[in-house]
């Protein structure tokens, strides 16, 4: 079983994947003050109380925007799961695009300005879809990505989430 970990600023997503079925998904608070025990830990407990044996995970990815947490949580993840997680990165990234593994070819003059989360959203969409498809991600910002016919991430928008618009709306009125 594969365990995937999405770490954005707001909340950390997990998905228990057995082949390419989600099988569970989780979520819990994004917290950089959280120690790796901690970490490790609360996702163990919380795949546990889904009735999931956590020696059935095989393999840890983890696509993060919040390198604050990139340390404990690897850390967790290593000791409670006894996994070396692949981390998603842009040097990864970059080097699955320069030989085009990712199958996603990015129209910008500088890569490193799109997110890993972007990426892996890019790819997942033309793998399940193919393209042309508008890519479109609710988090704690909500972002816009045009993925073109032959897979190139052409254009992409980024924009205040939904929680953040109506915050301002509220104080604002």
């Amino acid at each position: 079983m594969l365990l995937t970990v999405d770490v954005g600023n707001t909340n950390i997503t997990l998905g228990l994947f057995k082949g390419d079925k989600v099988f569970a998904n989780l979520r819990l608070k994004t917290q950089s003050a959280r120690t790796s025990d901690e970490y490790g830990s609360l996702i163990a407990e919380m795949i546990v109380r889904k009735g999931i044996d956590i020696s059935s995970i095989s393999d840890v990815i983890i696509a993060s925007v919040v390198p604050k947490v990139m340390y404990s949580l690897n850390s967790g993840i290593m000791k409670y799961f006894g996994i070396k997680p692949i981390i998603v990165g842009y040097r990864r990234l970059l080097r699955s695009l320069l030989s085009n593994k990712t199958g996603i070819k990015i129209n910008r003059t500088d890569p490193r300005e799109v997110g890993a989360d972007r990426i892996v959203d890019a790819v997942a969409a033309y793998e399940l879809y193919g393209g042309p498809c508008i890519v479109i991600d609710f988090g704690t910002a909500t972002t816009y990505d045009l993925i073109s016919e032959n897979g190139t991430l052409e254009a992409g928008v980024i924009s205040p989430g939904i929680q953040i618009c109506a915050k301002a709306l509220w104080d604002g009125t």
